[in-house]
């Protein structure tokens, strides 16, 4: 989620039963409504949050009881409690973005549980790594290796059909 769609979130976007948020178009900056399945982890943290009588928001400025508007201060702490440095708050979207391509989810998936609507702005997010290109190299291999043949035979199965299929040229095209 973004920054803003967290510290706006209220309890009533939340069904804990079912493990999902719902935002509406006017909760999200795409103005597209989105839903989020929850964690296991995400689940229990908000299981554990104080509900407040009067609001509805979930993540409260103790001192006000109302909705945190900036989180800097407090996310600097944080940062610094868990020896981090250089760390921003936007970096956790990069990092899921990363971490969920990389553990198999398809990229129109993260996509969409991200909420980004371009190709162009997720490749911003989506870093991709020498270890990634390795990696990748592992499971063509892992897929040949499983496969009946081998690629070669498969480019030549494709070649067959092409040469199959293919018209003579006319000799309107020579």
């Amino acid at each position: 989620m973004r920054l803003r769609e967290i510290l706006g979130l209220r309890w009533s976007q939340v069904d804990l039963k079912l493990g999902m948020i719902k935002l509406g178009a006017e909760d999200t900056k795409t103005e597209q409504p989105r839903t989020l399945f929850l964690t296991s982890r995400v689940r229990k943290a908000l299981e554990a949050r104080p509900r407040h009588l009067m609001s509805d928001w979930i993540f409260t400025n103790p001192e006000t009881e109302e909705a945190w508007d900036d989180i800097r201060k407090v996310f600097r702490r944080a940062c610094r409690a868990a020896k981090l440095t250089g760390v921003w708050f936007h970096d956790l979207r990069r990092s899921f973005v990363t971490s969920a391509r990389r553990r198999g989810v398809p990229e129109s998936v993260v996509m969409k549980m991200s909420g980004h609507r371009t190709r162009a702005v997720f490749d911003r997010y989506n870093i991709v790594e020498e270890d990634d290109l390795r990696d990748a190299v592992k499971r063509i291999e892992a897929g040949i290796a499983n496969s009946s043949g081998g690629f070669g035979q498969d480019l030549d199965k494709v070649e067959g059909k092409r040469t199959r299929h293919a018209k003579a040229p006319s000799a309107n095209h020579r």
